[in-house]
């Protein structure tokens, strides 16, 4: 049977029938006045891009959904991580928790918990997000996304096709989650519980955008003194990516500077609290083989 939660996050509540249907919010009136006076943003899509075309939900629909979805990630991470301490040592050194949670406040700009988690750091709104593959990297078909000039002070995400096989969790415009076939936008509970372990059923398409965020220098490199990227071993090959191999694999001395690490301790967070569940380790060769990626390990 499906289990209904009521969460108020922070200064939103939401109600979520978390087996079967995505989170719904609702913003709070009395704090949208204050927060209507803070600089935040969200980065910025183009026409040409993303183009507002009928039918919905058309790719631009999936990426503003996402923002919020990113947003939300780095949220639940700010109200549970000061006392988490069940997953967050899967993640990273002890040590480390009061930057690591720099690093989550910075997606919102403020140095506390921000009082309406719905939008972002002003920084945000230097990047644009375009489908226009400018590397080429899209060629591979295990690449979701990823960032171009992330040391500039205007970057560009680009996401490739496979990311938009990546769900949403909060309310897609044109797909309502109480309809059969509209379901199969959502990411709930169900398949997670079912497969009972940390793993790639968990990634979103807002995961994908916060994974990039931390590439972003200018929004999150001062907090730990270096670029946040994606580990590698001296030959080349991807040691940070994917559940298995930042769950209890990477050197936690490298942790703080691998995007992968915050993407899969928020998305690790945020399924353990809405579908108030314990996962398992991930399995390796099971829960890093995603079908979207053909079976292996996204990039990201």
């Amino acid at each position: 049977m499906a289990r209904s939660i009521f969460l108020c996050l922070l200064a939103i509540c939401f109600i979520a029938n978390v087996s079967s249907a995505p989170l719904s919010t609702s913003p709070n009136p009395a704090v949208t006045a204050h927060n209507a006076l803070l600089k935040r943003a969200e980065p910025g899509t183009g026409d040409d891009d993303f183009p507002d075309t009928e039918p919905h939900p058309n790719p631009l629909d999936q990426v503003e959904t996402a923002f919020n979805d990113a947003f939300e990630l780095a949220a639940y991470v700010l109200n549970s991580i000061d006392d988490d301490v069940d997953i967050f040592p899967h993640y990273f050194n002890g040590g480390d928790r009061a930057g690591v949670k720099n690093v989550f406040l910075a997606i919102f700009g403020t140095t506390t918990i921000p009082e309406n988690p719905s939008v972002g750091n002003d920084l945000l709104a230097n990047i644009h997000v375009q489908r226009e593959d400018t590397e080429g990297q899209c060629k591979d078909p295990r690449t979701l996304a990823y960032m171009h000039d992330g040391e500039t002070k205007n970057p560009t995400i680009v996401l490739c096709d496979t990311a938009f096989k990546k769900k949403a969790v909060t309310m897609l415009k044109g797909a309502d989650p109480d309809k059969d076939e509209d379901k199969k936008w959502y990411m709930t509970c169900k398949p997670l519980e079912d497969n009972g372990h940390v793993s790639y059923l968990m990634n979103t398409l807002g995961a994908t955008l916060l994974h990039e965020y931390f590439h972003f220098d200018g929004l999150v490199q001062s907090v730990f003194g270096a670029p946040i990227i994606d580990q590698a071993d001296p030959n080349g090959n991807p040691i940070g990516y994917g559940p298995v191999q930042v769950y209890d694999n990477l050197n936690k001395d490298l942790a703080p500077f691998n995007a992968d690490s915050y993407t899969y301790y928020a998305l690790h967070n945020l399924w353990h609290v809405l579908c108030q569940k314990d996962f398992e380790a991930p399995r390796p060769g099971t829960d890093d083989a995603d079908p979207d990626c053909g079976g292996k390990v996204c990039k990201t």
